[in-house]
């Protein structure tokens, strides 16, 4: 058990440099807490997925609130960037991001809205997974 994201990062790193194959999801503070790892991660190239529900950074307590500060303050990691828009387009883009990562060897970080998205009960066209072999 992590006691913090920034522990979450370092265990998803030395999974990585292992030769695993590595996801994780985090939201707001946890992800300021990975920004040191992010360097590493991307620098050496290691293919990964991070996704994201991008909250509002808070000041005194927690926040709920949709915003893309946490996620703006990870442009200069060297990570490339897919942003959903709706439930369904999040599970479309995870699984392009899973792609992307695996095809190019730079890390990926998908985000989608941490409030309205993460929280949505909606219908969606699931995809298959006789579908995500064929990508695979």
């Amino acid at each position: 058990e992590m006691q913090s994201e920034a522990g979450a990062a370092g265990a998803l790193h030395g999974a990585l440099k292992a030769g695993a194959l590595g996801t994780t999801f985090t939201a707001s503070q946890g992800l300021l807490l990975m920004i040191p790892n992010m360097f590493k991660i991307s620098g050496e190239l290691l293919p990964c997925v991070m996704h994201v529900a991008a909250r509002a950074l808070a000041g005194q307590a927690l926040s709920i609130f949709g915003d893309h500060s946490d996620v703006m303050a990870c442009r200069s990691t060297g990570w490339a960037m897919l942003a959903s828009e709706s439930v369904e387009m999040t599970q479309h883009q995870a699984l392009i991001s899973h792609l992307v990562t695996l095809e190019a060897r730079v890390p990926v970080q998908h985000f989608f809205d941490g409030f309205r998205t993460s929280h949505e009960v909606n219908k969606v066209k699931l995809i298959s997974y006789e579908t995500m072999k064929q990508f695979v």
